[in-house]
């Protein structure tokens, strides 16, 4: 036969929009009963559980908002009932009283550590019990109105943190706007010497064919440069998946070393290439390579300006564990070990002011660290400085893409 169950609607005046669920648990009917009727004047919507296994069930089915539960009951008693309610629930907090005529001291630290928040002793006395209950539900809703204020906060934090996504996004496109400004004047130094070169050769020779032909390959590398720069603002702007490419750096070090030649950059220097010969491919945008690689030999060319005998080196070479080390070495004055932790800051520069931007270095760090690798500077006072740039070899499965 079903159990009695409150169903008198609240007053207007001292009941809750939404009557609290107190589920009862024992085995008992009279006692049940008797717990519903004490509890009738608060209103409360009451469930009924006769066993242990059917209050779990209950509660996997609709949670409320506080369990009364005898201990001493066939099958699981109270205290295991607690204990397996507690891991369903896990982070759902509902206070559970324990009704009981227990009274030994292990009893109640038994009840505790099942997860017990309160004990009831049996016989019930309903005054009691209604004073406990209420109490009870009160923490109840305070823990409630906590959850929802902070899944408010977590849903503000989350817009806060998309704000802030947007405005980082629209930060790194006015600062990579004023590093292609900067790209963009390497770039003009290179077409303006193509332009003051002759477009045939003047004889015939082999050597001025081939002149002509460096200065051509040198232009296409240029144009495709360009093209690769108006991209990447876009892809800043508006990003989406970009397909993965790779770059072999000996070929990178060959092209940038024949563009700042064009240019006349490095005219003043020796540079030598230490290249291995077989080829070291990085999982890498190949334009961006050559970016990064404009830059150190350009400020490697500033560097030994004054130098008696100017010098440039640069070259790759396999690392352990799949890795590849590239540098860039000169034998300029070297960098004052004050600055060294602040080349890598946009708009820093140790040249004259008009002739750095202080975007290289960012920019080439930022290309780096977005290859999985590092770059940082070896250097000793009046011996020059060495960029090394640490990075992972491309997966040896990928299918290489020719560089533009």
């Amino acid at each position: 036969m079903p159990d009695p169950v409150s169903s008198a609607e609240p007053s207007a005046q001292d009941a809750p929009r939404a009557p609290a669920c107190v589920l009862i648990v024992d085995d008992d009917t009279a006692s049940r009963s008797t717990v519903a009727a004490l509890l009738s004047p608060l209103r409360y919507r009451l469930r009924f559980a006769a066993s242990g296994e059917e209050a779990l069930a209950s509660v996997e089915e609709e949670i409320p908002d506080l369990v009364l539960m005898d201990v001493m009951m066939p099958g699981l008693d109270g205290f295991e009932v607690c204990r397996r309610m507690r891991a369903l629930l896990q982070e759902v907090s509902i206070p559970i009283v324990l009704v009981t005529a227990l009274d030994a001291r292990k009893d109640i630290v038994r009840g505790l550590e099942a997860g017990a928040d309160d004990f009831l002793p049996k016989p019930v006395h309903g005054a009691e019990l209604r004073a406990r209950v209420r109490n009870l539900l009160k923490v109840r809703a305070y823990y409630q109105l906590l959850a929802t204020q902070r899944d408010s906060a977590l849903a503000t934090v989350d817009v806060l943190r998309q704000q802030v996504l947007q405005a980082d996004r629209l930060a790194t496109l006015g600062t990579f706007a004023a590093g292609v400004s900067h790209e963009l004047n390497n770039i003009a130094q290179v077409l303006r010497s193509a332009l003051e070169s002759p477009f045939a050769p003047r004889d015939g020779s082999a050597e001025a064919r081939a002149d002509v032909q460096s200065n051509r390959e040198a232009l296409t590398h240029v144009s495709n440069h360009l093209t690769e720069l108006a991209r990447t603002i876009l892809r800043i702007a508006r990003p989406t998946g970009a397909e993965l490419q790779e770059a072999d750096l000996c070929q990178t070090l060959r092209e940038v070393r024949d563009m700042l030649r064009l240019t006349g950059r490095t005219r003043h220097a020796q540079v030598v290439l230490v290249l291995p010969q077989q080829p070291c491919r990085i999982r890498a945008n190949p334009v961006h390579a050559q970016q990064v690689f404009l830059n150190l030999i350009s400020n490697a060319a500033d560097a030994v300006v004054d130098a008696p005998s100017p010098f440039i080196e640069a070259g790759v070479q396999a690392g352990p564990e799949g890795r590849l080390e590239a540098w860039v070495r000169d034998n300029g004055p070297g960098i004052p070990s004050e600055l060294r932790t602040r080349i890598f800051e946009p708009f820093f520069t140790t040249k004259p002011v008009g002739a750095g931007t202080g975007l290289g270095l960012p920019v080439v760090k930022q290309i780096v660290e977005s290859w999985g690798g590092k770059i940082h500077v070896q250097e000793s006072i009046g011996r020059g400085t060495r960029m090394v740039i640490d990075l992972p070899v491309a997966p040896a499965s990928a299918s290489p893409r020719a560089s533009p």
